[in-house]
C-alpha cells in the first residue's frame, strides 16, 4: 500500500499502472525519465501533491483503492498452493518469516506458488468474488484469511463446507487459550490459526469527565455520541466489531454505536491520532491489540474490556485430500516457531508449547452457533443498511 513517504522513483518502479492516474493530476513531468533522474531520489509523492494543492490523504486513498483491485483481477489464485490475507500487523514479518524458511529448504518449498497479501486490500475486491465461484479447483490448497469474510457467507458455505470440500488440518493438542472459548469448529471445516485481539484506547484528554468504558456496552452510551473511531471509511466499517454488537443488542445496538462513531480510520491512522498529546480526534479508538501497544502517549489508556477483547478470526482452509501433499507446508505453519512469532506480533498462537502471557485473560468471540444460525452475508448486510441509516444522516 501507498503511504505518500514513498519517493517518485519508489512509485514510479513498483507502482507504474499510477502514472497516468498522476498525468491527469497534471503531475506527468515529475515522471519524465529525465526528471526522475534528477530528483525523483529526493522528492515524495506526499510532497509533490501537497505543493500541487491535491489532497495527499484522500488520492492516496485513491490510488490505494485501484492498485487492490488491480492487483485481485490480475492474479490467478487456481494456480496457487497457498495465499494469506493477514490483518495489518502480522503481514509483513509473516510474509518474512516464511521466505526466510522457504530459502532454507528449497527442496520442499521451491515448487510452492505462494502469495502472502493484506487482509485490507481485499475486503472489498476479492473476497466479493467467492460467492460466484462454482469449483473448488479455483481455490489454492492452502487458504488462510481473516475476519467475517465471504469464506462465511451462504454461497461458499452451502457449496463447499457443507459437502466436505475443507478440512481442519490439526497435528497436536489446542492452546488452552483460545479453546477455552470453544473457538475451534467442532464441525472440523475451518482450521482456526489465531485472532486479531481487539481492544478501547482511551484519550483521557478527550475523554473529559466521563468515566472510562470498561466493557463493549458502554461504547453505546449517549455520552460517547460523535466520540468513537474503528476502523472503516465513508461507507465500509468493520465486520468483527459490528457482529458482536450485533449479536449482543440487535440492529438497535448497531444504531447506537453508528450515533457514536465519528470517522473511521486504518488502525496505523489511529495511533498517529491517539499519540496526540494535546488530545487526538476521539475519546475511543476501537483497534487491535497489536497496534495499540505503539501508542507512547501517557494521557492514553488501553483498556482490555471485562467481556473480552473481541477474537476477529483468521483461519485456514485446507482442501481435503490435500494435507498430505501440503505437509511440509503445513508443519511449518502450525510450528512452534511459526506460533512464536505470532505471540511476538501480540496475535494468540495455538501451539500447545507457546506462551500467550502478552494477552490479557478475558476473550470476546461470536461463537460457532451463532455463525451456524444465521446468513452471515445477509446479516452484515441488515448491519450495515442499519449502521449506514444513521451515519449518512450524520
Amino acid at each position: 500500500m501507498i503511504s505518500g513517504n514513498e519517493n517518485l522513483i519508489q512509485i514510479a518502479e513498483t507502482y507504474p499502472e499510477i502514472i497516468s492516474e498522476l498525468e491527469k493530476q497534471g503531475l506527468g513531468n515529475y515522471f519524465k525519465k529525465e526528471n526522475l533522474q534528477k530528483i525523483g531520489k529526493f522528492l515524495r509523492l506526499h510532497t509533490v501533491l501537497s505543493s500541487s494543492n491535491i489532497d495527499p490523504d484522500l488520492f492516496i486513498k485513491s490510488l490505494n483503492k485501484q492498485i487492490a483491485n488491480e492487483v485481485s483481477l490480475e492474479i490467478d489464485r487456481s494456480s496457487l498452493d497457498f495465499s494469506a490475507m493477514l490483518p495489518c500487523g502480522l503481514r509483513n514479518p509473516f510474509k518474512e518469516f516464511c521466505e526466510s524458511h522457504f530459502q532454507k529448504f528449497p527442496d520442499q518449498f521451491n515448487d510452492l506458488n505462494i502469495l502472502i497479501e493484506g487482509n485490507v486490500n481485499h475486503e472489498l475486491s476479492y473476497y466479493p468474488l467467492l460467492d460466484s465461484i462454482e469449483d473448488v479447483d479455483e481455490l489454492p490448497d492452502v487458504i488462510m484469511a481473516s475476519d467475517i469474510n465471504n469464506f462465511f457467507h451462504k454461497p461458499f458455505v452451502e457449496k463447499f463446507i457443507e459437502k466436505g470440500a475443507f478440512e481442519t488440518y490439526q497435528p497436536y493438542e489446542l492452546n488452552s487459550y483460545l479453546e477455552k472459548v470453544q473457538y475451534f469448529d467442532p464441525k472440523g471445516y475451518y482450521t482456526m490459526y489465531t485472532a486479531n485481539m481487539l481492544v478501547m484506547v482511551v484519550d483521557e484528554v478527550k475523554l473529559g469527565n466521563r468515566k472510562i468504558p470498561e466493557q463493549w456496552s458502554d461504547l453505546l452510551l449517549p455520552e460517547f455520541e460523535n466520540s468513537i473511531i474503528m476502523r472503516g471509511e465513508d461507507d465500509f466499517f468493520c465486520n468483527a466489531v459490528l457482529l458482536p454488537f450485533f449479536k449482543d443488542g440487535g440492529l438497535d445496538a448497531i444504531r447506537a454505536f453508528a450515533k457514536n462513531i465519528v470517522k473511521g480510520m486504518h488502525p496505523a491512522e489511529m495511533i498517529k491520532s491517539a499519540n496526540n498529546k494535546y488530545g487526538g480526534e476521539a475519546a475511543v479508538y476501537v483497534m487491535p491489540w497489536f497496534f495499540s501497544k505503539r501508542i507512547k502517549n501517557e494521557n492514553v489508556k488501553v483498556v482490555w474490556p471485562k467481556d473480552g477483547a473481541i477474537a476477529s478470526p483468521v483461519f485456514l482452509l485446507v482442501k481435503k485430500g490435500k494435507a498430505k501433499e501440503k505437509e511440509a507446508l503445513l508443519r511449518f505453519l502450525m510450528s512452534k516457531e511459526t506460533g512464536d512469532l505470532l505471540c511476538d506480533r501480540y496475535f494468540p498462537a495455538i501451539h500447545p508449547e507457546c506462551k500467550n502471557d502478552h494477552l490479557k485473560e478475558e476473550v470476546k468471540w461470536l461463537g460457532w452457533d451463532f455463525l451456524r444460525s444465521y446468513d452471515i452475508g445477509s446479516l452484515k448486510d441488515d448491519i450495515r443498511t442499519a449502521f449506514m441509516e444513521v451515519w449518512t444522516k450524520k
